[in-house]
């Protein structure tokens, strides 16, 4: 199944209305989910709703991770 941009950015929000993620998370959770995921695209794609103001990645530390959340308006 081939993902537009659009509906991958949607599914992205989905799943961080679930909860804060990193982007391994967030990858697997749409690998099991759609079953097949372009890396690429995928990076691409949490990229611009960073870019976008949609969402927002911040680091802990403790964790030694970042994280991606929704930007609270």
């Amino acid at each position: 199944m081939t993902m537009t941009r659009e509906i991958l950015k949607n599914k992205i929000i989905e799943l961080l209305k679930r909860k804060d993620m990193t982007s391994i998370e967030l990858r697997n959770e749409l690998l099991n989910e759609i079953g097949n995921l372009n890396a690429v695209e995928f990076r691409e794609t949490l990229a611009e709703l960073v870019k976008e103001g949609i969402v927002e990645k911040y680091p802990v530390y403790e964790k030694k991770k970042f994280y991606f959340r929704l930007k609270s308006s």
